[in-house]
């Protein structure tokens, strides 16, 4: 029985997504459980943030509909990882309390801004390379400048605490719609699905990115370049 067991644990453990695996921010003097309680309920102690949130969430499930399946996953992975981020934007007292009576001011951007990335996510799967890409991580510009060539302007930070930050400027050539490599050997760009992936192609540390910085990532489409 206790092999049985064993057996379907794992089983569970593999049909977890993978962002259950992510790391959890953890801040001064309070867990990830308690940090995500704090945010819980300043969000639903205040009338608008709770609207934000719920429009947040119908949003999500709409673009879940529109999105294809490995898109629509991706995007849900990046929304668990911003909300956890929240807890950046508090200050927790040693016992765990948070140190801000009416938090609001320092949650209420954070969340503006990523409903109205949310509500601006393009879900036609027909769209060219070119575009503005937004993700968790940063956002990133592909501009057409004719004749197959492209700019390409990324900028990202580390999430939950801010460790790096990289901004990259290059340019790129190619004559198909869904795939560019950067003419510095350092980005790999193509359309997956609803997306832009983008890997980091380069060998070793790079000059437009702090220490463990990377621009890789999945990024979804917000609108046209300049």
């Amino acid at each position: 029985m206790s092999t049985r067991i064993a057996a379907l644990f794992a089983l569970l453990l593999l049909a977890l997504p993978a962002w259950a695996d992510e790391p959890c921010p953890r801040r001064a003097h309070v867990d990830c459980a308690g940090a995500m309680r704090a945010v819980d309920a300043a969000i639903a102690a205040d009338p608008w943030l709770a609207i934000i949130d719920q429009a947040r969430a119908m949003r999500l499930e709409e673009l879940g509909r529109l999105l294809d399946a490995g898109s629509a996953a991706e995007l849900r992975r990046q929304d668990a990882a911003w909300r956890r981020s929240l807890s950046r934007d508090l200050f927790f007292r040693p016992d765990g309390s948070l140190d801000e009576a009416a938090p609001r001011a320092a949650l209420r951007g954070s969340m503006e801004y990523w409903l109205t990335r949310l509500m601006r996510v393009q879900h036609d799967p027909s769209w060219r390379i070119g575009g503005v890409w937004f993700g968790v991580q940063g956002q990133v510009a592909v501009s057409v400048a004719g004749r197959g060539r492209h700019r390409i302007e990324a900028n990202t930070e580390e999430v939950n605490h801010l460790a790096w930050t990289c901004e990259y400027e290059g340019e790129g050539e190619s004559h198909r719609d869904d795939w560019l490599e950067t003419s510095d050997g350092a980005l790999d760009l193509r359309r997956v699905g609803s997306v832009l992936r983008i890997r980091m192609i380069g060998p070793g540390p790079v000059d437009f990115c702090g220490a463990a910085g990377s621009v890789a990532g999945d990024y979804f489409r917000i609108g046209d370049a300049d």
